[in-house]
């Protein structure tokens, strides 16, 4: 007969088992017709998640920031749009799960780009809102050990930290001449911060408000040199005092846009450990991968980087010395623009963005520990194989062009810009005739950096388009 702690240890074997043993899901929301996507994405209570993004409800109109609450079995239970007229409004990943409902940052703008925080209830409703003049934006939200919250963002391209009571009001807010805060996490102790700009890593210390150190992240050369520009996306704390960066390094070669999956580890001291470009498990290069988001795995002490290599998420798993244990490839119903990973229980779930015609919200939840499986084959657009259309540039010359082929009727075609940010920046209407097809696209106005061009209502994949006048 087994004892009782026998019949307890078998229970704990048995239930991860149980959990592996239910139906993953990989499927995409089209939520707005122009575009949407999820930047954050965190457990419910009660069972299922929530997704927090941006949507733009037609082209032209102005951002709207959106909740989507999702069950158990990947159905939408609601989804809530949160924008007044003539404002843009957007959500980011700051999001902090309450008792019940949340209080998520974001930017609106009032009339310009302000900081914003929103306490929503369970179902979704706003129970109040705070706009922060002294604020551009809120890239993140953490609930402190001592009490209330700390805002991370930018007050213009500048970092800030503002400390909140639970009910929105400022304690204390600080300023700090680096660049913009795009995400952060609160040290073990939650007396510092460690900031992740662009291309820099900084401390502040919380109690003297003071910067600690700041470092620039010096991106190795790429297989074919130097690259141009780089970015990092994400960071999250490890254990032994490290914490790990994501990003993606770009390289404009004569025909084409060379990408990198770039992924580094650091200690809280500021000290380099590691950093390397990752592959694809299937791939022989570097090239056509991107870096996301990290996730930290403490009983086994791995890494997860979350990115994309071709058109599909793929998450590498390393141990704490950057050595690579495992690394695994999910299917998406269309060209991956974003993902964040996230571990839940003995489960994985994601958000992020794709192209499926147009750029949807992306959600994914495994079966269990097993992270590859095939989209639902109900959420694949049809291909049509027999018009395509190509993206021609010139970097010298900054000068562009849209070449199509269509071999079926003349038609009406609608081509859209989109930034990294996933702001509408440009958008043309063409009429396609029988044949080769060949038009100017108008880059004048455009700031320097990376953009995508797609077909609307076409599952045709993006093309990349880095302009650097």
């Amino acid at each position: 007969m087994l004892t009782f702690k026998q019949r307890l240890g078998l229970l704990c074997l048995l239930l991860p088992a149980l959990g592996m043993s239910q139906t993953a899901i990989n499927k995409t929301f089209n939520l707005a017709p122009a575009y949407d996507a999820g930047w954050t994405i965190l457990p419910a209570s009660g069972g299922g998640y929530a997704i927090f993004g941006v949507q733009y409800p037609s082209i032209g109109a102005r951002s709207d920031a959106f909740c989507l609450r999702i069950d158990e079995a990947g159905n939408a239970v609601f989804h809530r749009v949160f924008g007044a007229p003539n404002t843009d409004e957007s959500f980011g990943r700051g999001a902090v799960a309450l008792a019940d409902g949340w209080l998520v940052a974001g930017a609106k703008s009032a009339p310009t780009s302000r900081g914003w925080i929103v306490r929503l209830n369970a179902s979704g409703q706003v129970m109040w809102e705070n706009v922060y003049p002294n604020t551009t934006k809120f890239s993140q939200l953490f609930a402190l050990p001592t009490g209330g919250y700390l805002a991370v963002g930018a007050i213009g391209g500048e970092a800030i930290l503002v400390h909140l009571n639970a009910d929105g009001s400022v304690v204390w807010q600080q300023n700090y001449p680096i660049p913009e805060a795009l995400d952060a996490y609160l040290t073990t102790s939650g007396n510092a911060c460690i900031l992740m700009s662009r291309d820099r890593v900084s401390k502040v210390h919380l109690g003297t408000k003071q910067i600690v150190w700041s470092r620039i992240i010096q991106f190795p050369a790429l297989p074919p040199g130097a690259p141009e520009v780089a970015r990092l996306t994400d960071i999250a704390p490890l254990s032994r005092g490290l914490f790990a960066v994501i990003g993606s390094a770009y390289r404009e070669l004569p025909t084409a846009l060379y990408t990198a999956h770039y992924a580094a580890v650091w200690n809280e001291r500021g000290e380099f450990v590691w950093d390397r470009y990752f592959r694809g498990a299937s791939r022989a290069d570097y090239d056509e991968n991107e870096g996301f988001s990290v996730t930290f795995l403490p009983n086994a002490e791995n890494i997860l980087f979350t990115g994309k290599v071709g058109d599909n998420i793929s998450v590498t798993r390393t141990d704490l010395n950057g050595n690579v244990v495992e690394q695994k490839e999910i299917t998406t119903p269309g060209p991956v623009y974003a993902a964040k990973l996230i571990r839940d229980g003995a489960r994985y779930a994601m958000t992020g963005a794709v192209f499926s015609g147009s750029m949807n919200t992306y959600f994914y939840r495994s079966a269990g520990n097993a992270l590859s499986m095939q989209p639902d084959p109900t959420q694949q657009a049809a291909e049509t194989p027999a018009d395509q259309w190509d993206l021609q540039h010139e970097p010298a010359s900054n000068r562009a062009w849209i070449v199509a082929n269509t071999r079926e009727n003349p038609r009406e075609a609608t081509f859209r810009l989109w930034t990294l940010d996933g702001a509408l920046a440009r958008e043309v209407r063409l009429w396609l005739t029988e044949g080769e097809n060949r038009f100017p696209l108008d880059l004048s106005g455009l700031p320097d950096g990376l953009y995508w061009l797609s077909e609307a209502g076409e599952p045709s994949p993006p093309k990349a388009l880095f302009i650097r006048h």
